[in-house]
């Protein structure tokens, strides 16, 4: 039986990770090995918009890292992408440049429709779910999907994420009810110019490190039998958190010491979204925009040639 293994690199504004899948002649895939760098990369951009040197100096200095692990793994083919951070950075060009000419890696920077298709990919192929709406809150921007027969209806991306909203509102050691009420005010705002959002039905499934942060926190607190989170449940764990300084939350069980600062953001974005599309529960879906990726580039692509 003939085996593919396929590196994924994933250059977000927070992290930047690599994952090994093998892949076998039935399109099955397993995760083989994986790594990560929480570079915040999103806070490298300076005030023109360019990606600073140190920025680009620790993307390449990853890199080159990842590098030595997919050749000792002997990597058939190695996919980069980018998302966010590089889809915001003035200097775009010279970066994927300066990536191709010190680790000979290729970069895709996704667009923000295509960042959101990718997450819907991944969510539909490994849920059985007809109807829901999907967010994936990163650290630059928040991708949400709503799709409805399992087909994809709409999609947005707003330019914002936990790492910016971070900076801009709850940046503090204790955050302020003032701080949240602005950050809630926000957040509705901008769900509100999407008018599609009322004829949303079914469950909110979130995607990444802030939801899989809140769903650990949540079983932690109620129980591990179940990843299903009612809009009362999220609104209990936000004001355990939000009534912490940020070097006492790392004491909450579940709760990255990496996400100290940022699950403020992320949690509330999560509470807002629900609370403006009337889901019933949260779930979290352990897919990524990765998966997507990977189904339909490698997995859905070779089934096509096939037929």
């Amino acid at each position: 039986m003939k085996e593919n293994l396929v590196g994924l690199i994933d250059l977000g504004s927070n992290s930047i990770r690599l994952v090994l899948y093998r892949i076998d002649n039935h399109g099955e895939y397993k995760e083989v090995e994986k790594a990560k760098v929480t570079a915040r990369l999103i806070n490298y951009l300076n005030a023109k918009g360019n990606l600073t040197k140190e920025g680009i100096h620790l993307i390449l200095k990853t890199l080159k890292g990842f590098k030595k692990l997919t050749q000792a793994y002997k990597v058939n083919v190695v996919r980069g992408f980018a998302t966010a951070v590089l889809r915001e950075a003035s200097n775009q060009r010279d970066v994927l440049k300066e990536i191709k000419k010190q680790t000979d890696y290729s970069f895709q920077v996704l667009n923000k429709d295509e960042e959101a298709y990718y997450g819907y990919v991944g969510v539909i192929q490994s849920m059985d779910i007809e109807e829901g709406i999907t967010i994936d809150c990163g650290g630059g921007s928040t991708e949400i999907t709503w799709f409805k027969e399992r087909k994809l209806m709409k999609s947005h991306s707003f330019p914002f994420g936990t790492i910016t909203l971070n900076r801009e509102f709850t940046n503090e050691k204790q955050v302020t009810v003032k701080q949240i009420d602005h950050l809630k005010a926000n957040l509705a705002s901008q769900f509100n110019t999407l008018s599609w959002l009322e004829q949303v039905n079914g469950p909110l499934i979130g995607m990444g490190g802030n939801a899989r942060n809140l769903t650990r926190i949540f079983q932690n607190k109620y129980t591990k039998k179940q990843n299903s989170i009612k809009p009362d449940q999220i609104e209990s764990i936000f004001e355990e958190l939000s009534s912490l300084p940020m070097n006492k939350r790392s004491n909450i069980k579940g709760l990255s010491k990496k996400r100290q600062d940022l699950i403020i953001p992320g949690v509330l974005t999560i509470g807002t979204l629900m609370d403006s599309v009337q889901a019933p529960y949260f779930v979290f879906s352990d897919t990524t925009i990765r998966d997507g990726i990977l189904y339909e580039e490698f997995i859905n692509k070779r089934e096509r040639n096939l037929g």
